[in-house]
């Protein structure tokens, strides 16, 4: 009665399996690491578009000025400003002593690799010509009135927000989510990569 011989993994198969295997993880780092990437622009976006919503909810519901302000990369705080002429002008964001922070968010290690630029103007959203990067101790924000409407539109208050790849080498091959706000208050999210049209609403006009 015979036995059937029973063959095992020889080392240089084992090699050519590991090879083709590093091989493969090697070619699909690249990829991973920009999806990872944009995923990081995306989620630092949303984050100051729920800030913005805040900041015009919370000031439509107490009937007061309530300002969004950028405090450092994609950190951002929401604070209501005093109700008296005299106050007001001393307390320009949420710093000030009689500001109340109604809410103050922390971005998490997600946001690394990323930088967040805001100007006072919506013009020329195709490109990424803003008028300076947010870096610690900056301040940068918008104040809502009552009515839900930013205040001093177009002059102090930022009315566009960009998100995109802190690495100057990445930002031709990564996303650039841009956030603007309207004159009535709205908050809009648009890619600029993408021409805007009824099948694609989520590109920039």
């Amino acid at each position: 009665m015979s036995r059937s011989g029973q063959r095992g993994v020889s080392l240089i198969e084992l090699m050519i399996v590991i090879t083709i295997t590093a091989i493969l993880v090697m070619l699909g780092i690249p990829s991973f690491q920009q999806w990872m990437l944009n995923t990081r622009i995306r989620s630092v976006t949303e984050s100051i578009q729920n800030g913005l919503r805040l900041a015009r909810n919370e000031a439509s519901q107490r009937g007061a000025d309530v300002r969004f302000q950028l405090i450092s990369s994609s950190n951002w705080q929401v604070c209501t400003l005093p109700v008296s002429a005299a106050s007001a002008a001393a307390a320009t964001d949420c710093s000030s002593a009689s500001s109340t922070v109604l809410q103050t968010f922390n971005s998490p290690g997600s946001a690394s690799n990323v930088q967040v630029g805001a100007t006072t103007a919506t013009s020329n959203v195709a490109t990424s010509v803003y008028s300076g990067i947010i870096s610690g101790g900056i301040p940068a924000g918008i104040t809502f009135t009552s009515l839900g409407r930013p205040s001093d539109y177009g002059n102090t208050s930022i009315l566009r927000i960009d998100v995109t790849a802190a690495e100057a080498a990445l930002q031709a091959t990564s996303r650039r989510l841009v956030t603007t706000i309207s004159a009535g208050g709205m908050v809009n999210m648009c890619d600029p990569a993408i021409t805007l049209s009824a099948n694609s609403p989520q590109g920039c006009p």
